[in-house]
């Protein structure tokens, strides 16, 4: 279906709707938006209307004014437009899907290669591995939920903060590259797009990082490991997909495609000891990893890389930030890098130069008392274990006398928020092993646990937990938050 004079309505304009609706109307279509939580500004919606000529509303319309429908996939199922629009027989399209038709649009792109990288676990960490490795040999331009950033042999910097990782943003994202000076004759020859929930087929390079831990959607009518599945469902003819070996609904997908399907194991996570002969297929990129006598995993560790079954090469990890964290993004990273045609020698050197992403199990310090920085988007109770764990670990190696955890949300809405339920059942699980716990965010008022205490920001948290410490302290942020 061809995108030129139609009417089309654009639902949710908080998660993405808005630049999606704008590109709309600028190929000259009849857009109405639909704020289907009520969340935005009315300012912003009369802004839409007044200078692009897109019609809002914060209640729903009739559906048998439009052509055809574009809705998030994590939109509940029974919202009335959408129950309409299925019994009138109309088309849906999801926010990915019309995406990937206006990227198609765009002849700036033309002969840039795209990637895109989905999944639960380690999409930022991936992308931005593969976008330092990739620069050592092309000029880069990355999306991820860090901001946007220009990537040239090693060193980046920033174009834009700010954005978030729905397939709309990726359209704002081509947009303010153009803005910040990217010119057409030294034009990226590489983007490289971290994005929520699928793909928008128009990848020439789609990794997908895990499908577990699952977790429901709209409404809890959906899963979104179904949701993933677009990455591979819409790949175009020709392109590459990247799987987990493990996700074997992915593979099951695969069988069905056109493109060529490669697969990298990560014995890392639970999804991944799948068995071989279920899956009907061994493995194109092994990772494993060997620790020297005596050396526990917190002073780093050395990574053996296996393609096909042959070693390609080994790198020696630098200690500062917990590697095990980062299993999954080597090796994803490192398999697309080589088969992207990045030199050993470049994908070793990013490796061993590794110090951590910020927010993402990066040791630092704060007022001279060790912290390690779990804090971003993606935090969920998962990683919050894991993180104690490492973090208790460390208290052991290095013989501190206790950890003192910052834990919560600064925003409910940052994918999804953090449960209280499940704080509270990690509390009462593994609360007693820190010497305090500093609750952070509104919503944790629910949860209760001895040695706690609450604050209303991750920083308001981090200088209790400075207050509360001493150099023979640790301090473990895992804040579910914008960085």
């Amino acid at each position: 279906m061809g995108l030129l004079r139609k009417k089309l309505a654009v639902l949710d304009l908080t998660h993405g709707g808005i630049p999606i609706a704008k590109k709309l109307a600028a190929l000259g279509n009849d857009v109405s938006g639909v704020d289907v939580y009520g969340t935005v500004d009315p300012a912003l919606l009369g802004e839409l209307e007044e200078k692009y000529g897109i019609r809002c509303s914060k209640a729903p319309l009739p559906v048998s004014e439009f052509d055809l429908l574009v809705a998030p996939v994590h939109l509940d199922s029974a919202y009335s437009m959408l129950e309409e629009a299925r019994a009138a027989g109309k088309t849906i399209l999801s926010h990915h899907e019309i995406v990937g038709k206006i990227l198609k649009k765009n002849p700036w792109l033309s002969g840039t290669k795209i990637v895109e990288v989905t999944g639960v676990k380690a999409k930022t960490s991936t992308a931005s591995l593969l976008a330092d490795m990739l620069s050592r040999r092309f000029k880069v331009v990355l999306h991820t939920s860090r901001g946007l950033e220009v990537w040239d042999n090693g060193f980046h910097s920033s174009i834009y903060r700010g954005l978030s990782i729905t397939p709309g943003s990726i359209l704002t994202a081509v947009e303010k590259s153009l803005e910040a000076g990217v010119e057409p004759d030294l034009k990226p020859e590489f983007f490289i797009f971290e994005i929520s929930i699928g793909g928008t087929g128009t990848a020439d390079f789609g990794i997908l990082t895990t499908l577990s831990p699952d977790y429901g959607i709209a409404n809890n009518t959906a899963l979104a490991s179904d949701a993933k599945l677009q990455l591979i469902l819409n790949a175009k003819p020709g392109s590459v997909l990247l799987i987990n070996s493990g996700a074997e609904k992915a593979l099951e997908a695969a069988k069905k495609t056109q493109a060529e399907v490669l697969t990298f194991k990560d014995p890392f996570l639970a999804e991944a000891h799948a068995n071989i002969s279920e899956t009907g297929r061994t493995p194109d990129f092994v990772l494993e990893t060997e620790k020297a006598s005596g050396i526990s995993e917190v002073s780093g560790s050395t990574l053996r890389f296996l393609s096909r079954g042959k070693e390609i090469f080994s790198a020696s990890l630098s200690p500062g930030y917990s590697s095990s964290a980062y299993r999954t993004a080597f090796v994803a990273a490192s398999a697309a890098a080589l088969e992207l045609g990045v030199e050993v020698k470049d994908v070793v050197s990013v490796l061993e130069e590794f110090r951590g992403l910020s927010g993402r199990m990066q040791e630092k310090e704060l007022n001279g008392i060790a912290l390690i920085d779990n804090s971003n988007s993606g935090m969920d109770i998962l990683s919050a274990e894991k993180a104690l764990e490492y973090a208790l670990l460390k208290k052991k190696d290095e013989k501190k006398r206790s950890v003192i955890l910052v834990l919560g949300e600064e925003a409910s809405q940052v994918c999804e928020g953090l449960p209280p339920a499940s704080v509270q059942k990690f509390v009462e699980k593994s609360g007693t092993k820190c010497g305090q716990i500093i609750l952070v965010g509104e919503r944790m008022q629910e949860v209760t646990a001895k040695n706690a205490s609450y604050a209303g920001s991750i920083q308001e948290g981090l200088s209790k937990a400075v207050e509360l410490a001493g150099t023979e302290d640790i301090i473990l942020s895992s804040v579910k938050c914008f960085r």
